[in-house]
């Protein structure tokens, strides 16, 4: 028989123990709680707003967003667009990039070739696991300057590692700065610049585009002569900005908003096994496909109403459906149970 304390006076002890439990459990029931910069690196609803020179002038904004996912060798990506404005929405002038994954602190990107649709190798965009003076190889990584990568050459992509000589506490979150040194005939070259990385924003050269000086403040990117490097001006996470440029003026202008834009199509999940897909008949035919996270393809049919019911009709688990048509590219994960 197990017997109760009967020192415990007036309850105190019971009521601490509680509290402990209340707050343990609110991490776990409310994760909404913790702050953004909790997040290794945003994947949904981000726009990021890029300035990137070009020849002998400054160049307006460069929108990148996520819209959809992917597989590639059973790992799955979000897929990166070059937007065509800067709304984040499925249109079929949004240029493909590659894609992104993160596990665990590290973050991954799996480029493609815009102009042969080749698809790159994987590199390491960030390691936010990284310590000072932490050596962090980065794979085969594109060392261009455009907004995408395309016509790239044997030389355009070198081995490289990072090397870590900062990481410290901020408002916006850890930042971390690094050196980069890419492979050559006598080994790894001595440091072709440096950048600044923020846990829960990315770099502040934008993305992808390999390390170098940084300056700050729009007029001085006004005033900068070819051969400078690009900035990070903005990145909005749903409708909250995350990160500001001191010389951003708008975070994110509604300029060049394109009139091609798709009619959006709904899916929604009905139950465990049935989805709902409504659609304008300007998108219909639609070809529907339910992968596996191996990129198998598990279903297929072909959609030509507006309003459609799909049965699932594979084992319980997670998998990946698209819809494609001549105007539409929609992609998300799905739970079977």
């Amino acid at each position: 028989m197990i017997k109760l304390n009967r020192n415990i006076k007036g309850g105190k002890p019971m009521r601490k123990l509680y509290s402990v439990l209340i707050i343990c459990l609110s991490g776990i029931l409310f994760p909404f709680c913790s702050s953004a910069q909790d997040e290794v690196f945003p994947t949904k609803d981000a726009i990021w707003n890029i300035y990137i020179p070009e020849r002998g002038a400054m160049v307006t904004s460069h929108y990148y967003g996520f819209v959809g996912d992917t597989v590639f060798d059973a790992l799955s990506y979000r897929k990166l667009y070059l937007l065509k404005d800067s709304v984040l929405r499925e249109n079929p002038e949004n240029v493909y990039v590659g894609g992104v994954r993160v596990s665990g602190k590290k973050v991954y990107m799996r480029p493609t070739d815009t102009a042969t649709g080749k698809l790159l190798e994987e590199f390491l965009m960030y390691d936010f696991s990284a310590k000072v003076g932490d050596e962090v190889f980065g794979g085969m990584r594109p060392m261009v300057w455009g907004c995408t990568f395309e016509n790239l050459t044997g030389s355009d992509i070198k081995n490289t590692k990072l090397q870590v000589f900062d990481v410290r506490d901020s408002e916006l979150g850890r930042e971390f700065g690094v050196d980069l040194k890419f492979e050559s005939a006598e080994g790894y070259c001595e440091s072709e610049g440096s950048d600044t990385w923020i846990e829960g924003v990315g770099s502040l050269l934008g993305l992808f585009l390999p390390p170098s000086s940084i300056p700050t403040g729009k007029q001085k990117w006004i005033d900068m002569a070819y051969g400078q490097r690009s900035a990070l001006m903005c990145l909005k996470v749903g409708d909250k900005i995350r990160y500001k440029d001191p010389g951003c003026e708008e975070c994110m202008e509604v300029l060049n908003v394109s009139e091609n834009v798709v009619i959006p199509v709904t899916v929604l999940q009905v139950g465990n096994r049935r989805l709902s897909i409504q659609s304008s008949e300007n998108n219909l035919p639609l070809r529907f496909e339910l992968l596996s996270l191996s990129g198998q393809i598990m279903q297929s049919q072909i959609i030509r109403e507006a309003e459609s019911h799909i049965e699932l009709r594979v084992i319980p688990g997670i998998y990946l459906y698209r819809l494609i048509g001549d105007k539409v590219y929609k992609s998300d994960k799905i739970v079977v149970r």
